[in-house]
């Protein structure tokens, strides 16, 4: 999982066990707020009717021989009383209380507060009935749920965008420094721009190791590409004084076997040096690719080009490319290079009168090409090795030299193609090569 997807689901989780939590905690919370709001709200009418009792005196509510007073709305939601009561200790509470309202029982929050105007102790007791304050946190229930599902809304989108700018360096390093290096040589030495100090310093420590192993890859390739070029001028001289050996009636047959050995041991070596030079140029990105090549086309060429061999070992090549397509932006000589080492390996490991079958078929936006023969298979610890220069496998003839797969394997990386190998014993062999959708037209 990305690291911006694993701090999006830490940010929803636990913005989702804040909401389970607020939810649990809320009710209560709210109830304490509305009872709180309800006595405040009591305790503000109370300090307007003393005021009222103050300015204009008891008789505002008491008049003539009354002793008391009281008053209901219309919905009983609320009422206010004042009497006259006996000399007693002071009173002022706030507390749930029944009454009886014409003939009904209703339950009301209560302020009941004494007090003395004109020598005579009154009492004044102001409610509102509990049913208004349920709708009251309800209310407050409500608004505060929409307001917490909003800021969890609102957080969790500024923590989408923070991170996604935060960590668009991180990506961007992904993307040019790792995801899409094949070799040293498309490597971009750019700084990626970016203000977060670990970003930065990942970015250098990257380039700086990336320069180490360009500058090691250049020395190797170089060492490779001159040594393999200065070598093939000795033997292409040795090769010459060995064919006039051959030419002197006068060396007797022993001599003659010598020289024909020799002979052999020259052209080992300058095959092994042309391979060495061609994946020394395939990696120093010396062949053009700017040709688009028929793979059906090419594979009829290489069967053709290994008939013979195929019907010295008394083989069957099956051949089904449809529908036909093209491969663009390629090298004509390398993609046929590439699929003659895989049919002659396929020929030269195979068992007699066997079957090799050359079949390709789209896959996705790609297109899938398959070698697959009969032969004697790839034991599960060859495989890892497979492609390993000079790893000639435990199968292997003496005339092997080993290089034939690693050349392959250079040509499908130039080429962007993605090759494995599924190999059972005694069955076969399958190599795949898929070439991917921005070098693939489908004909």
């Amino acid at each position: 999982m990305k690291l911006g997807a694993k701090f999006s689901l830490f940010n929803a989780l636990s913005r989702i066990a804040i909401l389970l939590l607020l939810v649990g905690v809320l009710p209560p919370v709210m109830s304490r707020l509305a009872l709180l709001s309800t006595d405040q709200r009591l305790q503000q009418k109370k300090e307007k009717v003393l005021r009222i009792i103050r300015r204009t005196g008891i008789s505002t509510f008491i008049e003539g021989e009354q002793s008391s007073y009281g008053s209901y709305n219309l919905l009983k939601e609320e009422f206010i009383s004042l009497e006259e009561i006996p000399p007693g200790p002071k009173i002022d509470v706030i507390e749930d209380s029944k009454r009886a309202v014409e003939d009904e029982i209703v339950e009301y929050r209560v302020l009941s507060y004494s007090f003395v105007q004109d020598g005579q102790p009154y009492l004044l007791e102001i409610g509102r009935s509990t049913g208004s304050i349920g709708e009251t946190e309800k209310n407050f229930r409500r608004y505060a749920f929409y307001i917490l599902l909003v800021a969890i809304g609102l957080t969790t989108l500024a923590d989408l965008a923070f991170f996604r700018y935060l960590l668009e360096p991180l990506n961007t390093i992904i993307r040019k420094r790792l995801k899409n290096v094949h070799n040293p040589a498309s490597f971009t030495f750019d700084p990626i721009p970016t203000s977060t100090t670990d970003f930065r310093y990942l970015d250098e420590s990257l380039r700086e190791m990336m320069t180490t192993i360009q500058e090691s890859f250049t020395k190797e390739r170089k060492f490779i590409a001159d040594a393999s070029h200065e070598l093939l001028t000795p033997l292409t001289a040795l090769q010459y004084r060995f064919d006039n050996m051959l030419a002197d009636e006068s060396l007797s047959d022993e001599n003659l076997l010598r020289v024909v050995e020799s002979q052999r041991t020259v052209h080992r070596l300058r095959t092994i040096i042309k391979s060495l030079l061609m994946i020394s140029k395939i990696e120093n990105d010396q062949f053009p690719r700017t040709e688009t090549v028929s793979l059906a086309q090419l594979v009829a060429e290489v069967a053709e080009e290994l008939q013979d061999r195929l019907q010295v070992h008394n083989l069957t090549l099956h051949q089904q490319v449809s529908p036909d397509f093209a491969v663009v932006n390629c090298n004509r000589g390398l993609l046929f290079t590439l699929l003659f080492n895989l049919v002659s390996n396929a020929i030269k490991y195979n068992r007699p009168e066997g079957q090799i079958h050359v079949l390709g078929h789209p896959a996705g936006a790609g297109y899938v090409l398959e070698i697959r023969d009969t032969g004697l298979g790839i034991s599960k610890e060859q495989l890892p090795r497979l492609f390993d220069r000079f790893d000639k496998g435990a199968a292997a003839d003496t005339d092997s030299y080993g290089l034939g797969l690693s050349i392959v394997r250079t040509i499908a990386e130039l080429h962007h193609i993605r090759l494995e190998v599924n190999s059972i014993m005694g069955l076969g062999t399958s190599f795949l090569l898929t070439f991917p959708p921005v070098q693939v037209a489908l004909v």
